[in-house]
């Protein structure tokens, strides 16, 4: 780790610190992880990290998510969020995250007011902060700390600081909601995001590492790190029988690769 680095790292520690007991809203990724562990060797008991979830999780995230809480021995709550239950964030505007943000701090809210928390926080980063980021702003006006960016912490910063406590997740690829895989103005439909779930897995089967299934009516694109493409023309009889089965009538994979955002 370099001076600069430590430098960071050292007031990341002091930022929660400050904090005095801190709830870190956790979904088992590089950064909430990295964060709820830093959390609590500042903090120890007075921090805990909270997993929501709903079906815009998928199974295997939740799944993942949990396992890797018990094996850092996290305190972990989970909440459920009924979001989709929501007009308007089901009509998936470009509002969507914002909502979502609401929602996700009215549940961490209960949450620190029932365990008595001083303080909320989430995982974003100092890289998180530029671009189309409605839900930052939101998690701001909605008390949301980011000791991440507090202390300007980036994503390498923070792959490092995993490396550092023997984090095996380290190079986890990020993930993000099953929400950005449909277009914008097009309804959530709980079917829908389980069906594009299953065919994320398939792809996963198939060995890749990052993959996204962006769906356009009934269309299912695939968008993956361009080291897996050989691999799933070698097996695209198997992939495509797989999405038909799921009710893709067409299947694509995008030649351009994986693109985080590509959907916005």
């Amino acid at each position: 780790m370099t001076e600069r680095r430590r430098e960071r790292y050292t007031h990341l520690r002091a930022v929660i610190r400050d904090k005095r007991s801190l709830l870190v809203s956790y979904s088992g990724g590089i950064d909430s992880l990295v964060l709820a562990i830093v959390a609590r060797d500042v903090l120890g008991n007075d921090s805990a990290c909270c997993l929501i979830t709903s079906p815009l999780l998928p199974p295997r995230e939740e799944e993942a998510a949990r396992a890797i809480a018990a094996r850092e021995e996290l305190r972990l709550f989970v909440r459920e969020s009924d979001i989709l239950k929501n007009p308007e964030f089901r009509m998936n505007s470009k509002n969507r995250c914002a909502i979502c943000k609401q929602e996700s701090a009215r549940i961490l809210h209960e949450v620190a007011d029932e365990h008595g928390f001083a303080a909320i926080a989430d995982g974003t980063n100092a890289d998180d902060i530029t671009g189309y980021r409605p839900g930052y702003q939101t998690g701001l006006a909605a008390g949301i700390t980011h000791p991440f960016v507090e202390a300007g912490i980036t994503k390498d910063d923070i792959r490092i600081i995993a490396k550092m406590h023997s984090i095996p997740e380290y190079a986890k690829p990020s993930a993000s909601c099953l929400a950005t895989r449909i277009p914008y103005n097009e309804c959530l439909d709980p079917q829908l995001l389980a069906r594009i779930a299953r065919a994320e897995e398939v792809i996963r089967a198939a060995g890749a590492q990052q993959v996204r299934v962006r769906v356009h009516g009934d269309v299912a694109r695939i968008e993956t790190d361009p080291e897996s493409m050989e691999r799933i023309f070698v097996l695209h009889e198997i992939i495509a029988k797989a999405f038909h089965t799921l009710g893709f009538r067409h299947v694509a994979l995008d030649m351009d690769g994986f693109k985080s955002g590509s959907m916005d």
